[in-house]
């Protein structure tokens, strides 16, 4: 079970994208800055930061879906190890990296360390796969 607490860590950055998207929506449809019709296509000028907002929250359903994957794959089949957790612990610090870099308007932003903290939370991620995958085939060869 301690991959529980990495898990609900990212539900909770998922949970706080989608209201701060909301927000920031409201807001800037309060003060008329955006038309309610422009979200049926994502069409029309948005105010960069709901554009920043929009992107993240997009985010939180890329890799972190596969992140939850394979987190309640170790879990159900209860195949995994210490490495298997310093890697889900590895991969929630790199995306709260990333998550707070992308709380701040993008357009002047320098995104080498944004960058950096998607590609090392993808590192993470894939020796999370690779690992559950050589794990799985331990565990159907010498049952």
């Amino acid at each position: 079970m301690e991959l529980v607490v990495p898990i609900s860590i990212m539900a909770f950055l998922n949970i706080f994208s989608t209201y701060r998207l909301l927000f920031l929506a409201s807001k800037y449809l309060k003060i008329k800055e955006i038309k309610y019709s422009q979200f049926r296509l994502n069409e029309g000028e948005f105010p960069d930061h709901l554009w920043s907002a929009r992107y993240q929250f997009q985010n939180m359903f890329e890799l972190p879906v596969l992140f939850y994957l394979i987190c309640l794959l170790q879990i159900n089949l209860n195949i995994y190890g210490r490495i298997d957790i310093y890697l889900a612990w590895g991969f929630v610090f790199f995306r709260l990296i990333h998550f707070i870099i992308r709380l701040k308007n993008q357009r002047d932003l320098n995104i080498k360390p944004r960058t950096l903290a998607f590609i090392f939370s993808l590192i993470c991620l894939t020796f999370s796969w690779i690992s559950f995958f050589i794990n799985y085939l331990k565990s159907l060869l010498f049952t």
